[in-house]
């Protein structure tokens, strides 16, 4: 297999936090997709503090609900995203956010697995 480049992204983007339209919580839409394969891993949100740490440690992290703080994505289970690339949509209210993924991977790689049929 090819070696694929994994390098921490390097944190520098072309606008800061201020610059993003928030919703009312304070939260950022993020798609996250695979580097490698663009394979659209899971739908998300960011708050401020998950925008800094993500662009300061290069590791994909996002406000989780559940826990009501940042969580670095799959550091858990020891599968991290790498962020390779980010972009701003031009309404500059979401993000997408290519990462490179390590470690174990589960069966369901995506979070987009429930199919939905025609009836």
């Amino acid at each position: 297999m090819k070696h694929i480049d994994a390098r921490i992204y390097s944190g520098k983007t072309n606008f800061e936090w201020k610059d993003l339209k928030v919703n009312p919580e304070g939260l950022l839409p993020v798609i996250v997709q695979d580097y490698i394969d663009r394979t659209v891993l899971l739908y998300t949100h960011m708050n401020e503090d998950a925008w800094n740490k993500t662009l300061s440690t290069g590791l994909f992290t996002y406000f989780s609900h559940a826990h009501n703080r940042s969580v670095v994505k799959g550091k858990k289970y020891g599968n991290c995203q790498y962020v390779r690339e980010i972009f701003l949509n031009a309404e500059k209210d979401a993000l997408l956010v290519k990462v490179y993924r390590t470690g174990p991977k589960d069966d369901k790689k995506s979070c987009f697995f429930n199919e939905i049929e025609e009836i």
